[in-house]
């Protein structure tokens, strides 16, 4: 548990909120002030191409984030950078692959900006301006409601445009800003030739394997790793020595939750938990080792585990809402009914009046326990998994059309369009 968190958890909650809601406005308006001061965007002034910029070493799913658009970028022949800005809380930065793009200071004319709304305005006021003055500055952000926080709409006077992995995303965006709003899916090409095998995560080969991933930094009520619990409890006995479950858990930082998980599962046979963070290799590899992904996920703001399965050729339980419908279909994937619940208190980000979605846990279990038992329908799904997601998310067409809109962006200003 990072300095931060330690913190949080000995000090009063009104005091703990008192001193974030003093920080936030303090990072407002420095932001606010920052922004005033960023001249408008000179095309001629810098070569055409991207700054992207953010944590593109960290082993989070923003840093994978990033490094997917880092890749659109490179498929694209777009000319861009890396200005790595290290995000706090202690987090792991072991993803090396883009550190030859790494440049102390911007050299393109566009910046992607790649930090999460939340510390936004934060972040921002890190960024030196002469680093954003004269260039066309677009925000690069995931979110997984509906609704997009007023508190952060004062975040979008900083830029000029906002890119989204999921059109659920944009959706939320466009009703508060007429600025352009753009959905850029990530594309999806994975090695599948040089993965890890069952044994090197030491588990067993005969078993039919469920998986359950989940990272505390995402917030685990809305990734829900509770519900697919209880969905794989009604789906398989205990006396059932044929399954068994596995559950990869990133940044453990309260063992409590972690004792609640394990007590749920208290008496049944084959439960396996990863907690090591994992390389990209690794993870890719652990989903492809397992039969079945499941994601009660009560939102998302793309889901790109998920879609990761559907690639590797691993079936797929998920809840029928949120972003994760854009890449995925009833015939590809299971989808699992749910409804839309309000929130009755603030989690993290999310606040209280917003929604999100209860998945029907009898369905799911319906799901898994006929995968794990109709060979048939197992396959059939596997195989229209894979061939779904290399048509809904084609990296050659993903990268095309970002590479379009930055020629455009030059195109319009240099004709004085915009």
């Amino acid at each position: 548990m990072g300095l931060k968190n330690r913190i949080k958890h000995i000090m009063p909650l009104w005091l703990w909120n008192w001193m974030k809601n003093h920080e936030n406005i303090y990072y407002e308006r420095r932001m606010q002030k920052k922004c005033r001061k960023v001249d408008k965007f000179q095309p001629p002034k810098y070569p055409q191409g991207v700054n992207l910029i953010g944590d593109i070493r960290a082993e989070t799913g923003l840093g994978q984030s990033m490094r997917m658009v880092a890749g659109l970028l490179e498929l694209g022949k777009v000319p861009f950078m890396v200005l790595q800005m290290d995000a706090p809380d202690n987090l792991a930065h072991q993803e090396k692959d883009w550190d030859n793009k790494i440049l102390p200071e911007n050299k393109y004319g566009v910046n992607l900006i790649h930090i999460n709304n939340s510390v936004w305005s934060k972040n921002y006021s890190r960024i030196p301006i002469g680093e954003l003055s004269g260039r066309y500055n677009i925000a690069y952000w995931l979110w997984e409601l509906e609704e997009f926080p007023d508190q952060w709409v004062s975040c979008i006077d900083t830029v000029d445009e906002i890119w989204t992995p999921a059109e659920f995303i944009s959706r939320g965006i466009r009703k508060k800003t007429n600025k352009p709003v753009l959905t850029m899916p990530y594309g999806m090409e994975l090695d599948t030739d040089n993965l890890l095998d069952r044994k090197y995560f030491n588990l067993p080969e005969e078993k039919f394997l469920f998986l359950v991933m989940y990272d505390f930094l995402s917030i685990s009520e809305r990734k829900n790793p509770m519900g697919a619990i209880q969905a794989y409890k009604k789906a398989i006995s205990k006396e059932n020595s044929r399954a068994g479950l596995v559950i990869k858990v990133n940044h453990l930082q309260d063992k409590q939750e972690l004792d609640k998980l394990k007590e749920e599962l208290a008496g049944y046979p084959n439960i396996y938990f990863i907690m090591d963070n994992l390389s990209r290799r690794e993870v890719e590899s652990l989903v492809a080792a397992a039969d079945v992904l499941v994601s009660l996920h009560r939102a998302e703001g793309f889901g790109l585990p998920l879609a990761e399965a559907m690639y590797l050729g691993t079936a797929v339980v998920a809840t029928n809402w949120s972003a994760t419908t854009e890449f995925m279909d009833e015939e590809s994937a299971c989808l699992v009914d749910f409804k839309l619940i309000d929130l009755k208190e603030d989690i993290g980000p999310y606040q209280k009046g917003n929604r999100w979605a209860d998945a029907d846990i009898c369905q799911a279990a319906d799901y898994m326990r006929r995968l794990s038992t109709d060979r048939d329908y197992f396959d059939k799904k596997v195989a229209l998994g894979r061939q779904h997601i290399r048509k809904a998310l084609d990296k050659k067409e993903m990268a095309g059309k970002m590479a379009d809109r930055i020629s455009a962006i030059y195109y319009d200003e240099c004709l004085g369009m915009k």
